[in-house]
């Protein structure tokens, strides 16, 4: 997959915990897609290993961040 030079540089250094098949699967099989207002696009999936939800964000079609998120949960309406 394409990455762009944030995630270069900040954001897989930021999360390495994140791993590549995580981001492959969420992109491919989404739980769900919401659209940024600066054109950027999360994904998100559901982690079984971890129990938890990453979420992929996608700047013209290239990785530009990916990360555990926290309170995904919650805003997509499948939490407690």
């Amino acid at each position: 997959m394409e990455t762009t030079e944030y995630y270069r540089r900040r954001a897989k250094a930021k999360h390495p915990e994140v791993k590549d098949v995580w981001i492959e699967e969420a992109v491919a099989h989404p739980a769900a897609v919401e659209q940024q207002a600066d054109g950027r696009v999360r994904y998100y999936g559901y982690v079984a290993e971890i129990g938890r939800y990453i979420r992929v964000v996608l700047a013209d079609g290239a990785l530009h961040n990916a990360f555990i998120d926290t309170g995904a949960e919650r805003r997509l309406g499948r939490g407690s």
